[in-house]
């Protein structure tokens, strides 16, 4: 008789936690996940960092805590996901970090020599072109690294060929980019 009560007790607790995984994904459902289109206000990155939207670009609702250092943004086809993080040392390191952590995280390499880039606000950094590791489907990409005394933001752009098909619009917005230490304190 025991054997069958703690098997119903099992049942019961699978149930229980079916439930509680699918309560939450059901109502989440009829949720959308992109926000209204953004018109003109500059979104909050985080640790000071800011980025004017391209025209039409949304907010995507599921992967984006604005100002806390972590968003995306969808604009047509192109996701632009923008991490903003303190780092302390040399720039130098923290851009082959960044890197590094890429291949090792996101199965994405860089591809060719970087290119260096500056903001219209004279924030600097590096872009380059992306490819997928070819054991796992990882799309290709565009990454830039921009940064200003210890502060670094990093865009992803996907799904691009490389940084050469980025549309206009998107780049623009990424070299509108700004970074103020001061209002990261």
């Amino acid at each position: 008789m025991t054997g069958w009560k703690n098997a119903g007790l099992a049942v019961l607790l699978l149930v229980g936690l079916g439930v509680l995984a699918g309560v939450p994904a059901l109502l989440a459902l009829p949720l959308p996940s992109e926000g209204a289109p953004l018109s003109g206000e500059r979104v909050d990155i985080g640790f000071g960092a800011t980025i004017a939207p391209p025209p039409g670009a949304r907010l995507d609702l599921s992967d984006s805590r604005p100002g806390t250092g972590a968003v995306t943004l969808v604009a047509g086809e192109v996701r632009l996901r923008l991490t903003a993080q303190q780092f302390r040392g040399d720039v130098g390191p923290y851009v082959a970090h960044v890197r590094h952590k890429l291949d090792r995280d996101d199965w994405l390499r860089p591809v060719g020599d970087p290119e260096r880039v500056t903001t219209t606000s004279g924030v600097s950094g590096e872009r380059g072109s992306l490819s997928g590791d070819d054991s796992v489907d990882v799309d290709p990409g565009c990454y830039a690294v921009l940064t200003a005394r210890s502060i670094g933001v990093v865009v992803l752009a996907s799904p691009v060929a490389d940084c050469a098909e980025l549309p206009a619009p998107v780049w623009a917005a990424v070299t509108s980019i700004e970074i103020d230490p001061a209002a990261a304190q």
